[in-house]
């Protein structure tokens, strides 16, 4: 359904902190014409919201459309759907036709701390499923995961074989590989064995993800790292999703290993793939930029942090130390591309912060470089960003999924309050969005802002009082905020005379302290002024 009017809506304007009804007229996918009404109008010819609430549509900064769609066809294994390492094995068991994909039994989401247990699932009790086949379930990070004895033998890694650089092996009490891998460079011999992703097939997948976006009011979405679920297949997947007709605006930021390594995209300029993008999806799409990972998960005690984590485990190693990160952003500056980090932790932030500022003499795309994630980031990080023009986001989510286990293991009770500092980073005037990082926690904008403006954890304790988002400040992180951040501040974000046709139409006004944030209040989401998610 195409839209060429809206009347009887009450606008929200995010950069004024205001709410005015006007009627809103469309051109070409773009808002022509806003025109303030003192009362409620009729006009057969238009879309008459009846005084719902008009926003502009929500932009994701980073999650993970591919991994998100394919994990639909695996075992759901997150929390709220298992509570024991004997629920994943009975609920394999019981499903084992529906989630076996090409002779593999795949699933995800478990976390070791919401299960009874303790600990991770290991191959003695995936090898309960099954001997013939073989099982790879992802944790809820998605740094980790763990495969059964099957999997091991067709994977060729030995009971008694080296941790990989940059990763590691759990191990039994007599130092045999146990099946649980530790971050991309373990879990790098599993995907390598994983059976090919037909495009046209992954492809339809993400169109369906796609479907689930517009329902929690998504308009734009940047996948934060093409490759990392199955390689180039990821990017074949792409060309071909953005064939067909586009529902949603895209971005797609590339791991830098398929752009220094695939023949198909050595040292190819950004340009030639902004231009591809755009040209097969109409203008929908773009390229966001090249993606790098300095460390890992703090709840994996993966992520570099200064000094020792709370339960004594030392911090761990940088996945790239600073020379070879500024070796790797001269390269790909020098190409065009913009910079996307990962750095859960402060000490791989601080690294991060130092390499672009090195290798700032290369810079040729106007985007800002960006950190993701930010979880520990202290004052002096964010000074150091935001004098230098780095942008970041920040996993606010984090504070309820997983806030709890940081403060009894990781971080603890002091730490933990400054865990994902957003009000630093507002009130030093820092260009940041806060994200969900889907699949690992919820897509849900909505939720996202609840949970920067409470800060309370899923045992509802509050973290970091202080460190509150106002519910506008958080709401324009998912709008105007998110597309300065993505340098289409002029195109979208908010509800102007030329910018794209892109909203969410709410029941109640989300920025009314009474409105409960949930997706209940999403009734319909736009893009280009067509309807692509009605709740009727």
């Amino acid at each position: 359904m195409n839209v060429n009017k809206i009347i009887n809506a009450y606008v929200l304007d995010v950069l004024k902190d205001n709410v005015y009804l006007a009627t809103v007229e469309l051109s070409e996918g773009r808002i022509s014409k806003i025109r303030e009404q003192n009362q409620m109008v009729v006009d057969t010819d238009a879309l008459d919201v009846k005084g719902k609430w008009l926003s502009p549509g929500f932009i994701d900064t980073h999650s993970h459309l591919i991994m998100y769609s394919s994990f639909r066809k695996q075992l759901n294994c997150s929390p709220e759907k298992v509570s024991s390492i004997r629920d994943i094995i009975e609920k394999f068991k019981e499903y084992k036709e529906d989630v076996t994909v090409d002779g593999w039994l795949r699933g995800y989401g478990y976390n070791e701390f919401e299960l009874t247990e303790r600990r991770h699932p290991n191959r003695f009790d995936l090898d309960q499923i099954s001997t013939d086949l073989p099982i790879y379930i992802q944790q809820s990070s998605a740094h980790m995961g763990a495969v059964n004895t099957k999997a091991l033998e067709i994977m060729g890694v030995g009971l008694y074989d080296p941790d990989p650089k940059g990763g590691r092996y759990e191990r039994d009490e007599n130092g045999r590989v146990n099946g649980v891998l530790f971050e991309f460079p373990a879990l790098e011999k599993v995907k390598a064995v994983l059976p090919k992703v037909e495009a046209d097939v992954l492809a339809e997948d993400i169109e369906a993800g796609v479907k689930d976006y517009n329902a929690k009011g998504i308009t734009n979405t940047t996948e934060m790292g093409v490759g990392i679920y199955s390689g180039m297949d990821d990017y074949e997947a792409v060309l071909q999703f953005l064939k067909s007709p586009q529902k949603i605006r895209t971005r797609w930021a590339i791991a830098y290993q398929l752009l220094l390594h695939e023949p198909k995209l050595q040292d190819i300029h950004a340009d030639m793939l902004k231009e591809k993008f755009a040209s097969l999806s109409g203008g929908y799409s773009t390229l966001a930029g090249a993606k790098f990972f300095s460390d890992g998960s703090i709840q994996l005690h993966t992520a570099a942090i200064r000094g020792d984590y709370y339960d004594g485990e030392p911090s761990d190693d940088l996945q790239l130390e600073k020379e070879e990160l500024e070796e790797l952003y001269h390269h790909f500056q020098q190409l065009g591309y913009s910079l996307i980090t990962h750095a859960n932790g402060d000490k791989a932030a601080r690294t991060v912060i130092e390499a672009y500022k090195a290798a700032s003499g290369t810079k040729t795309n106007s985007l800002m470089n960006r950190i993701e994630h930010l979880q520990t980031v202290n004052k002096a990080d964010i000074n150091e960003m935001t004098k230098h023009h780095i942008g970041g986001s920040f996993f606010t989510n984090h504070i309820y999924y997983f806030g709890d286990i940081h403060k009894k293991y990781f971080l603890g009770p002091e730490r933990v309050q400054n865990l994902d500092p957003v009000r630093w980073a507002e009130d030093k005037g820092m260009t940041f969005t806060i994200h969900s990082d889907c699949p690992v926690t919820d897509i849900s904008p909505l939720d996202s802002i609840r949970i920067a403006v409470e800060r309370k954890t899923r045992q509802g304790e509050l973290l970091g009082e202080h460190q509150k988002l106002t519910r506008i400040e958080a709401y324009r992180k998912m709008t105007i905020d998110a597309a300065t951040l993505n340098g289409a501040e002029l195109e979208e974000g908010s509800i102007d005379e030329g910018k794209f046709a892109d909203f969410v139409i709410l029941k109640q006004n989300p920025l009314d302290e009474t409105t409960a944030l949930t997706d209940d209040l999403v009734e319909m989401t736009i893009v280009s002024g067509e309807v692509v998610y009605h709740n009727k």
